[in-house]
This record gives structure tokens, sequence and C-alpha cells, in this order.
């Protein structure tokens, strides 16, 4: 291939300056991230465009990730000077376009409005793909906006387009009602010029629909990790390949710590090894004197250009698996995690840099162009012991059969006697994996802080049993709820003294109390679903084979159980209709399952399913009985059982 391709550093600003259009191929799939991916990204744009003592945004740029795109004619809009066809990264960029499409839904004559629209036309094209395409133009404001019907709903080209946008503007509501205007304008200025990619643009006469199929199939690249593993290699001389063997180990997140042991030191006698074995490093049972097996490296654009479609080469059974196991955080950021409780280890101040695998070789610069081989050796034994406990008491997204769903589960060791059988026994729901699940959902899900302090204790005593690991983790999520400070300073600060400047619980009860709608934090909902959990068998209102298949789970939509334009014309006070005790926090498909049916029919649909929603939900339908009045006093008594729950498991 003589041709080269051509790498452009581009932001939505660069867009609309050299007046470029984008296009998305017919061999595309549909739209599918996910609302809380939607929400995580949002978030942290928010977060790196908040101002420093100096005024400027902690980050500089926020990256989002490289696309692969090719110039095309520019036929599907005239007023585009260049059209790029984008191969991969359809995906960000349209969840960036649809970002901006929420800005312009708040606020009339946002900036960002230049983003998504060129000419007279949406800036983002889908080939072939009409009611995508009308939909996009209805949002923009370029035609008349009529209401989803049950088959727009259920298009799979619209329902998770629909879904990020609603995601988008209640996440934008709530910054608007803490931050005011200011910081609607500043995050959308941000936005527009700070949030940045790379466009690699390949040249003319490639097969983009085989290099589009060779990319969702191929080999790793390169990553941070790579980068990092190679610089803190090169401060150590003496049993070099052990620690090259702990670091492979440790870095596959997709299986168990102890499988991957025994893949690595595949000479260790494993009918001699049991669970205390593990919790530190031993020369004597994990040693190596040959590099062990290492990853295939990545193809370069070259490569990939020239491979057959691997599709045609692999069958159709091992195309259609998936891991059965995966982490909730990435190794980049487990690292970040290890490097931290490294450092309050050695007495030093926590690292300067947010915790986010995409500052993840930054934040060890200084470490790795000064630590001397025995501060290397010691990150790297840090390092095993923090990945042994994250096994071990951290959740996973575990799918048990090819059929079933994805759930977060804990497992057990399974010990035999003293030693650790190479299988793993997956749990039932418990009380702490209801609890990480929250900390997990509701939290900056690109840095779970609350995983520094309690892989830290679990080091410091790593004999605990579960209920003394529960109420460590209760112990750290209620301080990280009500501190002032970041929760990057809480959760370094919990490491050394296990409390943190926290106030009291009556300031959250009043800010409950208040009526905020759509912007109360999703936090206080998740989290009062964890104590109906933890206290469910002292309610005779739960049925315990509904609570069977209950979990927390992801959702990102806060409703109204009393619509705010009921069908049959009821009203609420504002106050009532917009307190805490007439909303509910769903996902997307469970809200569109209630619409703006009566609150009677509502429960009648809530009654009808196998398993709960929600359990504050289940608690308003219990209050409302077989009667059809959902008012004040209903209302009241809801919100006050709820209240004094939450009071009473924070003065516990």
């Amino acid at each position: 291939m003589n041709a080269q391709v051509q790498s452009h550093v581009q932001s939505a600003a660069t867009l609309c300056v050299q007046g470029i259009s984008l296009t998305i191929p017919c061999y595309q799939r549909p739209y599918v991230w996910p609302g809380d991916a939607v929400e995580e990204l949002l978030e942290q744009i928010i977060q790196a465009s908040e101002p420093d003592a100096d005024g400027q945004p902690v980050q500089a740029h926020y990256f989002i990730g490289t696309v692969l795109s090719s110039v095309v004619p520019s036929s599907a809009n005239p007023a585009a000077s260049t059209t790029y066809e984008l191969i991969d990264g359809q995906q960000r960029m349209t969840t960036l376009m649809i970002l901006a499409l929420a800005f312009c839904a708040l606020k009339t004559g946002s900036p960002l409005r230049s983003l998504v629209v060129l000419g007279n036309v949406p800036r983002l094209t889908f080939n072939i793909r009409d009611e995508v395409q009308a939909r996009l133009s209805t949002w923009a404001g370029l035609a008349e906006e009529k209401p989803l019907d049950k088959e727009d709903a259920a298009n799979p080209y619209l329902v998770h387009l629909s879904a990020a946008r609603k995601v988008a503007c209640d996440r934008l509501k709530r910054l608007r009602a803490t931050g005011g205007e200011q910081a609607l304008e500043r995050v959308g200025d941000y936005l527009f010029n700070q949030v940045t990619w790379v466009n690699n643009v390949m040249p003319a006469g490639m097969d983009l629909n085989k290099l589009f199929a060779t990319l969702n199939t191929s080999g790793v690249q390169l990553e941070q990790t790579d980068i990092l593993k190679a610089r803190l290699m090169s401060r150590i001389k003496h049993h070099r390949t052990t620690y090259e063997g702990i670091w492979q180990a440790c870095e596959d997140m997709g299986n168990y710590f102890e499988r991957n042991l025994r893949d690595v030191f595949a000479g260790v006698s494993w009918n001699m090894v049991g669970i205390n074995d593990l919790l530190s490093h031993s020369f004597d049972l994990f040693s190596l004197d040959r590099p062990a097996a290492g990853h295939a490296l990545g193809r370069s654009i070259d490569q990939i250009s020239s491979m057959r479609i691997q599709g045609e080469q692999v069958g159709e059974t091992e195309n259609k698996d998936e891991a059965r196991y995966q982490s909730i955080v990435s190794f980049g950021l487990l690292l970040m995690h290890a490097y931290r409780i490294y450092r309050h280890a050695q007495g030093a101040k926590d690292i300067g840099f947010r915790v986010n695998d995409g500052n993840l070789n930054a934040c060890f610069s200084s470490f790795v162009e000064t630590a001397s081989a025995a501060q290397a050796k010691a990150f790297m034994e840090c390092l095993w012991s923090v990945r042994f406990q994250f096994d071990r008491w951290v959740v996973k997204w575990v799918r048990l059969g090819e059929d079933d769903e994805r759930t977060l589960r804990l497992s057990s060791l399974s010990p035999r006697k003293r030693i650790i059988s190479e299988w793993r026994t997956h749990l039932e729901t418990s009380d702490l994996s209801q609890l990480q699940s929250v900390r997990y959902l509701t939290g900056e899900r690109s840095a779970q802080y609350w995983l520094t302090p309690f892989l830290g204790k679990l080091i410091e005593t790593p004999g605990m049993g579960e209920q003394q690991v529960l109420k460590l983790l209760e112990s750290i999520d209620n301080q990280l709820s009500l501190t002032e400070m970041t929760q990057k300073e809480a959760s370094y600060q919990l490491l050394s003294s296990g409390t943190a400047e926290s106030l009291p619980i009556k300031d959250k009860i009043a800010y409950l109390k208040e009526h905020h709608g759509t912007s109360f934090e999703h936090y206080w909902f998740q989290k009062l679903e964890y104590i109906l959990w933890r206290e469910r068998r002292s309610f005779g209102w739960l049925h315990s084979a509904r609570l069977q298949s209950y979990r927390i789970t992801s959702k990102n939509s806060v409703e109204h159980v009393h619509p705010q334009n009921e069908e049959f014309g009821s009203t609420l006070s504002d106050h009532l209709l917009h307190g805490f005790g007439n909303l509910v926090l769903l996902s997307p498909g469970e809200n569109s399952s209630y619409s703006n049916l009566a609150v009677i029919k509502k429960q009648a649909a809530f009654r009808a399913k196998p398993k709960y929603d929600s359990l504050k939900l289940a608690h308003m339908f219990h209050v409302l009985g077989n009667g059809d009045d959902w008012g004040r006093t209903q209302i009241d008594n809801h919100v006050d059982e709820m209240l004094a729950l939450i009071e009473a498991h924070y003065r516990r």
C-alpha cells in the first residue's frame, strides 16, 4: 500500500470551521451505547471542564479516542467541504452528536447547534437509515417533532438513540440545577472546543468493508499499560522474568487471578497452594527463570489492510463465543488504585492526577523515571496483593450460561481443606454484592474511588470474613456519600484514618425533603434500594419469590409515579409531583412500560411483572394498596418511612 494514512486531531470546533460532515455507512451496526455509558462519558467531560485555581479547565483537552474514516463525495450534504465516512468510531461520534443535541434541547441558541446542523441538514448522516435521519432532524429542530409510536419505540436503530438523549438531558438538567446556566455554558464550550479525537483517514482504494470486518476481529493494539510495563521493567535487572510473570497474571482482567497464575507459573505444585499463599507474592512458590508466554503484538494498518476477513476463517460457534467474566474496571484503572495504595504505604501524598486510565502514564511518569529496582519490585508486589483482594472481594460481570444475562456477582475460591480448587463458586446475590453495585453504578465510573480504601484496608487486614468486609464497605460508602471533600481526596484519607470530613445525615435528609424532580442525585435512589434490600426480612410487604431475582442494576431515568401529564388530567402540586416521594429511578425500558398511565394502571402493570423493577416502587404501591388515590397522604407516608430508613442506616 503506497498511500499514507493521514492523521488529524479534530474537535467539534474543527468540524464547524472546516465544513466537515460525517456519514455512517450501511454496513455499520445500530447505535448500541447504553444510557449509563453515555452518562459516564458526559460525567467525565463535566469533571474535565471544571476550573482549577487559575480558572482554567483541570484537563486542557479530553481525548475520546481514535476513529478511522475515508473521504467520500459530499452528495449527502452540499454544504460540506469534506465528508468523512466513519469506518470505526461511529458509536463515539454519534454519542458526541447526541450530547450536543441534549445541550440544544436545554438551551435555545446553544453554539453547539452549529455542530449538529450543517447547512439545513444534520452534520451526521446515516446511509439508508431514513428513520434515524428523521429523528436526528427532529431533534435538531429541522422537522416537526412527532411522538414515538410503538413501532418506533422497538426500532433497534432508534431505541438506544432516544434513551441516550434522555439520559444526557437529565444529567444536564441536574448540572443546571446545581451550577446554574454558567455551568451549562462552561461544559458546552468545553465540549465544543476541548473534546478531541484523532481521525485516521484511510488511503483511497482500500476495501473498506474488509477493513471494517478485520478491525472487529483482529488483535489488540499497543495499550498504555504496555508502555508502562516496559518502563517499569527497565528498572528491574534481577528476577525480571518473575516480575514480568506477575504483571502478566495481573493484567488479564477477563479471568480470575489464581487461574492466570496457573497459566503463567505453570511449574507450581498447586496441590500445595492455599488461600494464604496468595495474599502476597512468594519467591519460594512463584518464580520464573525464563520469560512467560506473552500476548501477540498488534498489527499495523498495512497488515490489517492485507488480511483476509477473519470471519471466513473462524467457525460460527467460535465467533459467537463471549467471555464469561468481565472486570468492572480496566487493568489501567486497577494499576492506578494499586499505585495509590503503594504510595500510602510509603507515606507519600496522593497522586496529582485524576484517577482515570487515560492518565496512566502521566501518573506514573515521575516514579518510573526515578524508582530504584527495589521500589519497582515493591510496587509489583503491591499490585499482586491488590489483584488478589480485588478478585476475592469485588464483583465481576458474570455470564453463567451462553444465554444468561450478565450479572454482577461475587465468587468463592472454593478451598478444599487448605488447597485452592481450580474452580470458583459463583455466589447468590448478597448484601455485599448489592452495595458494590450501588457504588459501581452511581459513582464516578471512570475512577471507582471507593476501591482505593476498600482494597487498601483488605490488604492491611487480610483475615476478615464477609460480614466484616461488608461493615468496612458500608463505612466507606456512608462517608463518601456525605463528605464535603472531593471523592478523590476522601478516598485517600480513608486509607489512613478511616474517616473523612462528612456532613451530618440530617443535611441529606433535608435535601431529600425538597422537590428537585429529575435533578435528584441518582445515588440516593440506589442507596435506598440497598437499604430496603438489606432490611428485606423485616418487611411483610415484600414477596420472597420476586426478591430472588432482584438485583440492583443500572438505572438512569428519574421518573414520576404520578405522571406530569397524567392520561386523565389528574394533577399534583409541584412540591408533591417533583418530590422524592413521587419519584423512582428506572431504566429507560422500564419507564417506557409505564409511560403516562394513571398510577392505578402502573400498579397493575408492576404487580404483573415476575420480578421487582424497584423496591422503592414496591413500597409506593404497597402504600397505595387497593385504592386509587395517590395524593398527599400516601406520598407523605411513603417518603417518611423511606427517609427514616435512610437516617437509621447512617446512625447504626
